[in-house]
Parts: C-alpha cells; structure tokens; sequence
C-alpha cells in the first residue's frame, strides 16, 4: 500500500475552486471496515452544498480542514477487516452518511455495513451514480411513505438522480406513478415506467393531480404547499428538501416527513438484485476525471442533470 494518495481536498467553504488535487496520506481500515481502491465516485447536490458549508456539515460536531467530501464510492477491496469482505470484492458503497466519506480520493475506508458487492452488470461509474440516490428514493418511498402496490405517487424532478431511480423503484412495486420534469426529458421520464408525466414548466402539476396516496417532494420547500394539495386525506408526503414542522402534516389532514438518507449495505444489496435482474437501470449524463471535480461540482450545481454525474479516479 502506498502512504500516500491523490485525493480531491477542501481547505474552506466556497465556490468549487476550493476543490484542489493534492497529495495526502493512505487511510487506515478500522475495526470492522475495509479499505477500497476507489474507481469512480458520484456526485450529489449535498456534495456541492456541503462544499458551499450550508450542507450536511451543518450537523457535524467538529470540522477540520483538509476536508475530502465525497459519500458514492465504487471500487476494490484491498484490505478488510470485516469477515463479510476480502480482498478482491468489487464494492459500491454510500460511505459513512452524514460523517466524512472520503469518497474523491484514491483509497477510501468504509464501514463495512455500509458495503455491498458491486452489481455484476454495472460498471464502476454506473455503480458510483447509484448508492446515495437509490437509498435515498428506497427510503423515503418505502421505509416512510410505505408506498404499496395499487397506490398512486407523484414524483417530483423525476429525471433527476433521485427521481429517475424513484419512478422505476415506484413502478416496479405495483404503484401508478405521475412524474414532474421538464419538457425536454417527457421521453426518457416516460421510459422509465412513468403513467403519466406533467412538464412543470408549462403546467401547475396541481391542476392535473389529485387525490393520490404519496407524494416524493425533491425539489425547493416553498412548493409543498401546492405537493399538500394534490393528497388525498391521510395520504403520505415525504421530502428530502428544506426540515418540515411538526405541526405541518396535521394542517393538511396528511402525514408527512422530512427524511435523511442512511447508509444500508443490505439494501444495497437488494438494490444491486434489481439491477442485475434488469429491473433498475441508473443513468450518467457525464463523467469527469478527478482532475476537472470542479466542473463536476459546476455541472450538478446547474440542477438540469438528467441523472448522475460521476467523477473517475481512472482518469
């Protein structure tokens, strides 16, 4: 093992050329963890607002500079020191949410109950763009919502990384799925399983949906007044955007929750089965080699990705 490694470093909060490439030391795998060669990590919105300091490091005790952000990490295993793992595994991973993931670096220590064996089918960039959004889409639909066969859901930017992965995930469990986005991804939303597909730009969603049992609300807090409107009564909103009140659900006769994704090794492993069956397929718009993180950071910023964006340590 090399002492040293290439890793893409913070050294304050800022605009994305705080991301600089620099040379740091190899972490060391803990009890129970595995250190990974990493190939591919992907890139989500609270990497960029974590960078900018109004992100996930909101709720972090201590914070010291240099920082390696980062949470999807597709990779090899080098060392393990967990039963479950040996060198060798091709593992993807949603590293250590909400803690420091490591995940723009050449090796990365994961807890090995946030590990699962890569998806045969996938490379590792696919396998890089799916951890954090696929969880997160799981959870808040599943684990929350408990969305069932024969319901109805309203997905909001439903070709975003999040959104693509919920409206199959919501398809596949037997719902009827509504989805939001842009006119320009009408095509590609509706080729994801989508019954019906609203272009927020050009409609109020509210004035074509009602009544249905859960809406995923992903994009900005000040529209979940008009995500209430369109439940039926006792029906579940879930949002992943903006802390809800406590007293908010009971206004609208519903129930609703502002959710966290949690790292889960086992549901990865259930999601890494769909994907090799072919009932989940993860999108790239584009992959940047490590050295252009910066434009990356840019790219998602922007918040018109069809998918994921995806940085390559190959490159």
């Amino acid at each position: 093992m090399p002492s040293h490694m290439k890793a893409a470093v913070i050294r304050q909060f800022g605009t994305a050329s705080v991301l600089q490439l620099e040379q740091v030391p190899c972490p060391l795998a803990g009890q129970d963890e595995v250190l990974v060669k990493v190939h591919a990590a992907g890139i989500n919105p609270i990497d960029f607002k974590t960078r900018m300091g109004t992100g996930i490091n909101r709720g972090w005790k201590d914070i010291r500079f240099p920082l390696i952000l980062g949470w999807d990490i597709s990779g090899i295993v080098v060392e393990s020191r967990s039963p479950r793992f040996r060198p060798g595994d091709p593992v993807f991973s949603l590293a250590r949410f909400p803690a420091i993931g490591g995940a723009y670096a050449e090796y990365a220590a994961v807890p090995a109950a946030d590990l699962a064996l890569k998806p045969q089918s996938l490379d590792h960039i696919h396998a890089a763009a799916t951890p954090l959004a696929a969880l997160t889409a799981w959870q808040a639909l599943f684990d929350n919502a408990g969305l069932s066969s024969g319901q109805t859901v309203l997905i909001h930017a439903a070709a975003g990384g999040v959104g693509h992965l919920a409206v199959q995930l919501a398809k596949r469990a037997g719902a009827t799925v509504i989805a939001t986005a842009s006119a320009r991804n009408r095509e590609f939303v509706l080729s994801l399983g989508a019954d019906q597909f609203i272009d927020y730009s050009g409609t109020r969603f509210e004035e074509h949906v009602r009544d249905v049992d859960v809406v995923f609300h992903t994009i900005g807090a000040d529209y979940r007044p008009r995500s209430w409107s369109v439940l039926r009564k006792g029906g579940w909103l879930v949002s992943i955007t903006g802390q809800m009140p406590d007293d908010e659900p009971a206004k609208f006769g519903s129930k609703g929750k502002f959710v966290t994704v949690k790292p889960s090794g086992m549901q990865l492993e259930k999601i890494a089965g769909m994907i090799d069956e072919g009932s989940l397929r993860i999108s790239v718009e584009q992959v940047y080699p490590i050295a252009d993180i910066a434009r990356a950071h840019e790219h998602v910023e922007q918040g018109r990705t069809r998918g994921k964006v995806v940085v390559s340590l190959d490159a």
